[in-house]
């Protein structure tokens, strides 16, 4: 029991500590593009910052910056009924998934958004609006 607690309490501390160490550079950034945005959750992961949230939609959203502030990209959880049809038509001609599968889209600075699919625990497959594979190098 002790050492659940300990662990409890050492996750809860590293929590805090990134929530309290994220840099001034990228908390602007992240209040510049997200300015109604007022309770995300912050954490470090693979050199970036990660602020997690609900937008306006009650859409789960992870917003990614790297250290100096510039946005990476944001992972915002998506219906399947607002996907593409093209998007939809090519996953389950494709994969097959029954209709069995959740999605990501991806908006990038200066890039087309792609949608990120993922189908049960296989690696998940990326297209563009048009239904076409892409490649993506997600440092998630």
């Amino acid at each position: 029991m002790k050492k659940f607690f300990f662990s409890l309490f050492l996750l809860s501390t590293t929590v805090a500590f990134a929530q309290n160490n994220v840099p001034s550079s990228v908390r602007r950034s992240f209040q510049r593009d997200n300015p109604s945005v007022n309770d995300a959750q912050w954490n470090q992961k693979n050199g970036q910052w990660h602020a997690n949230y609900k937008d306006n939609n009650n859409r789960n959203v992870d917003a990614s910056y790297d250290r100096y502030g510039k946005r990476v990209d944001t992972h915002i959880g998506w219906d399947r009924k607002d996907v593409p049809q093209q998007v939809d038509t090519r996953v389950n001609s494709r994969y097959h998934p029954n209709g069995d599968y959740t999605v990501n889209r991806i908006e990038r600075p200066k890039a087309k958004p792609l949608f990120e699919i993922r189908i049960g625990t296989k690696r998940p497959v990326y297209m563009d609006e048009q239904g076409r594979e892409q490649k993506y190098n997600d440092h998630h």
